[in-house]
């Protein structure tokens, strides 16, 4: 008979042997029967296909990783919001970041809504490929976690300053690596104010970041908070929608929302930028505020 200890270690073998892992351009991900690891990339040679040079660079990718473990750790010691309970974070010798969180078992809401029914067989409302009953209801449960628990709850939570502990992330909204006046652009400004008015804020809600209970449809997480930290109200651009549609509209009127939210931040840029004519022409067709 096996000792309880030889058990014990395999177990812990078990548990740390990776089961599951994939990449994107900025970022790897491991999951093992109780962990998932997501580990910042490393900028890398991805040419053009006619073999132009081109180098594959996300701005704050690595400092991406750590904000997200400061605000799973904020938001699991300072509300009920359910998020994956953070194991370890780190970074490597060659400036990669990572962070190791518990593994929320269950399935993206955007994913549930294209699923089978959810019932046993007997009670199934459809055999279809798509059930419409169990769709609306997870919808349902999922806007009502978010409206009714999430985002009452970051309200309460202020500070003076802008990001999580000096770092700011860009709104999930605007695409700084890409257009001007913000490329090479190296950081954002915490912005500080007299009293505590900024809310802290996910960033990124979205139905890809809700984790749901197949069975039940209730949500079981709220995950992937690399956008999150203290900014002003309304800046999340929350549509009131889990739509992608809806989702998506939030980039929709960028020179009224660098207005609002980004005058100071902008103003830098805009002088900064050497090409004057390029920024006129974007401010004429209404793609940038004017910088007054």
């Amino acid at each position: 008979m096996a000792s309880t200890s030889s058990i014990k270690d395999a177990a812990e073998v078990a548990a740390s042997v990776v089961i599951k892992s994939y990449k994107s351009n900025d970022v790897a991900y491991e999951f093992t029967a109780t962990t998932f690891k997501k580990t910042s990339r490393l900028p890398f040679s991805d040419p053009y296909p006619d073999g132009t040079p081109f180098i594959w660079f996300r701005s704050w990718n690595h400092e991406r990783i750590t904000n997200e473990a400061k605000a799973l750790e904020l938001v699991s010691q300072q509300t009920t919001i359910p998020v994956p309970k953070l194991l370890a974070h780190g970074e490597y010798p060659d400036g990669r970041r990572y962070l190791v969180t518990e593994f929320i078992e269950g399935v993206t809401l955007d994913t549930l809504l294209t699923q089978n029914c959810s019932r046993p067989d007997d009670q199934k409302h459809t055999n279809h490929a798509l059930c419409r009953a169990c769709s609306d209801q997870a919808y349902s449960n999922a806007l009502k976690f978010i409206e009714g628990t999430v985002l009452p709850q970051l309200a309460n939570l202020r500070s003076r300053e802008r990001g999580i502990d000096g770092f700011v992330m860009p709104p999930s909204w605007l695409s700084p690596d890409g257009e001007p006046p913000w490329k090479g652009k190296k950081s954002w400004k915490t912005l500080p104010l007299k009293e505590p008015d900024y809310i802290f804020q996910h960033g990124d809600i979205a139905a890809h970041n809700i984790i749901m209970d197949p069975q039940t449809l209730q949500v079981k997480s709220l995950i992937d908070w690399e956008y999150a930290g203290y900014f002003p109200p309304g800046m999340e651009r929350w549509p009131g929608s889990l739509d992608m549609v809806a989702y998506r509209k939030r980039a929709r009127n960028q020179a009224q929302l660098i207005a609002e939210f980004l005058p100071e931040e902008y103003l830098e840029c805009y002088k900064n930028w050497s090409n004057k004519e390029e920024l006129q022409t974007l401010i004429e067709s209404g793609e940038l505020p004017h910088p007054s």
